[in-house]
């Protein structure tokens, strides 16, 4: 085939040819190419997993503040468990036990 032949090929063929480099630059060497893509959707869905597990954290505290503003039996488990508070006629005895 000489030169001239492909040539006429082509040029028969132009706007296919065109519109496969077209295709190509814009899936591959593009700003937002396909890799580019599957990167940012595995990023929104980490992204959207996280705010899941914030608003079921969310959730929970407010069922604790809830309980703690109206279960007065609750509240003081609490003061007791995690603040260590006493009642005034009681000693607490704080035992560090290590293994």
């Amino acid at each position: 085939m000489s030169f001239k032949e492909v040539f006429q090929v082509l040029s028969k063929r132009r706007y296919i040819i065109v519109t496969l480099l077209f295709a190509a630059v814009i899936v591959f060497f593009d700003q937002y190419n396909i890799f580019e893509q599957g990167r940012s959707y595995r990023k929104c869905r980490k992204v959207d997993s996280e705010i899941e597990e914030v608003n079921a954290t969310i959730q929970q505290q407010k069922q604790t503040l809830n309980a703690l503003r109206n279960d007065s039996a609750y509240l003081e488990k609490v003061a007791r468990e995690q603040h260590f508070m006493k009642r005034d006629d009681e000693v607490i005895y704080y035992l560090d036990i290590k293994e």
